[in-house]
């Protein structure tokens, strides 16, 4: 069963190719999306897959990240199935 995760990151996140290293990380792991930057200097992302794709996508972002991820907060929702890959949005 697919769900969608919107995922908030926060410390240093911008500015440092995190976005694009969150579209890296998605080749290796089944999850569609996008990611982009807000204003408050914290990175928002929405993305599907299945549960345990959707933690290891997560966790590689921010291990991949070396550790300028300070926090992240997940809400869980009903998958809708309208992306076909991971991308930017600006």
């Amino acid at each position: 069963m697919y769900v969608r995760w919107h995922v908030y990151f926060s410390g240093r996140v911008q500015g440092v190719g995190f976005r694009y290293t969150c579209v890296q990380q998605s080749r290796h792991h089944e999850v569609t999306g996008w990611v982009k930057n807000l204003e408050n200097r914290s990175v928002e992302m929405i993305v599907e897959g299945k549960s345990s794709e959707l933690e290891a996508y997560v966790q590689s972002v921010c291990a991949s990240t070396h550790g300028s991820v300070a926090d992240t907060q997940i809400s869980h929702s009903t998958a809708t199935g309208e992306f076909s890959a991971m991308s930017v949005v600006h």
